[in-house]
């Protein structure tokens, strides 16, 4: 297939053309408060937004092969990886494309334990807004592992702190938090 990139509007054979993976995709680790992330959210911002689209799987990939496919090269210990609440919608999850990108054989995919069940949209909302609203996140995972929790971006940190808390409630070890952008 070909498309026009949707970056530098270039012909190429993928969404984002190889140029402008190179040159605007380039991940830089950080890791702050037990969360590595690989973008600022401003640098990709317009990227993210694309889970709202049909075709934004195929933007989640590309982001993912970029960043935390890379990442997760060097990780040597055997855990599970669990993305938050990857419900799919418009036929896909992008949080849990994210998290089939960290598959090696040190780290096994979660996927359908951890979700939301507040419906709430907490997207552009406020601190204020979110505090008043938790996601009462339900796990029905296994327990006594260790895991690595991954969504697409932190913004208050409010979600990962949820999840964190009901994960250690269900004895479930939350080693780090993953990521794309801050």
């Amino acid at each position: 297939m070909i498309f026009s990139c949707i970056i530098c509007n270039n012909v190429s054979f993928e969404i984002i053309c190889k140029n402008c993976q190179k040159e605007f995709l380039k991940p830089e680790i950080k890791f702050k408060d037990n969360i590595v992330s690989f973008y600022e959210y401003e640098e990709i911002s317009f990227l993210i937004k694309y889970k709202y689209e049909k075709f934004g799987s195929s933007v989640f990939k590309i982001l993912a092969k970029n960043s935390l496919k890379l990442f997760v090269k060097e990780f040597k210990e055997k855990a599970f990886v669990i993305p938050i609440d990857d419900k799919i919608d418009k036929g896909f999850s992008h949080t849990a494309i994210l998290v089939k990108s960290m598959k090696t054989k040190y780290l096994t995919p979660l996927f359908f334990t951890l979700h939301s069940t507040n419906n709430f949209q907490y997207a552009g909302k406020n601190l204020e807004e979110r505090l008043k609203n938790p996601r009462n996140f339900k796990y029905i995972g296994p327990k006594n592992i260790d895991v690595i929790l991954v969504d697409d971006i932190t913004t208050t940190g409010l979600t990962l702190q949820e999840a964190k808390e009901v994960l250690q409630h269900n004895k479930v070890n939350v080693l780090f938090s993953v990521v794309l952008a801050r």
